[in-house]
């Protein structure tokens, strides 16, 4: 774990060394199921509030029934500058997949080989960044991670939301380099942001009428 830890702040101290700016805000969504969500907020919101404590971060959850437009997943928005959200998205996709049937092998022990997926909401104005031209950027995560990068194409983003939906997936190890890769390509575009910064849906209808 402080291996992953040191990764997520190499990535952070050559940032600073590129931008200098390193406390400009930032922000990643999350797309969990119900149970996923759960995890994250814990008994009596015990583990959420454990997370912004480790972390530094603003972490919200949308509310139970207020799902992302034509899924059954909820909404975690995790916010404040480029290191504290790199260390709460590690916190977050560890707790997730920590105590995962998905993440254990044989002997109920936690397998490092497991895969597991991590669905997170793009900015519409922040697509282009995390493609590059002719698609070089998101290659080189891919490269970088060996984790797989599948963006949704412009065609299928969700009207109202200005969001498009990417789901990376490999190994633990993987998926927690490219989760990193893409925050901090969000964070390099300044005028990078949500248009709902914020975790509820329920006033977007799930497709065009």
């Amino acid at each position: 774990r402080e291996q992953r830890r040191e990764r997520f702040r190499q990535d952070d101290r050559e940032e600073k060394e590129d931008r200098g700016d390193e406390e400009r805000p930032t922000a990643l969504k999350f797309l969990f199921g119900n149970k996923e969500a759960g995890i994250v907020i814990g008994r009596q919101g015990a583990t959420i509030n454990g997370l912004q404590s480790k972390s530094g971060a603003k972490i919200r959850v949308s509310g139970a029934g207020d799902y992302f437009p034509g899924t059954q997943d909820r909404c975690i928005m995790v916010s404040g500058d480029l290191r504290v959200v790199a260390a709460a998205c590690e916190l977050i996709i560890l707790e997730v997949y920590r105590d995962s049937e998905s993440h254990q092998n044989s002997k109920g022990e936690g397998d490092a080989d497991a895969m597991v997926s991590v669905t997170l909401l793009m900015p519409e104005n922040a697509c282009g960044q995390i493609i590059g031209k002719g698609g070089e950027t998101i290659r080189k995560m891919v490269a970088e991670s060996q984790a797989k990068i599948n963006l949704a194409g412009k065609e299928k983003s969700i009207q109202g939301t200005q969001e498009r939906v990417l789901v990376t997936s490999g190994t633990l190890e993987q998926v927690l380099k490219s989760t990193s890769l893409i925050l901090h390509k969000i964070w390099e575009q300044e005028k990078t942001f949500y248009a709902n910064n914020g975790t509820s849906y329920k006033s977007i209808q799930p497709f065009p009428p």
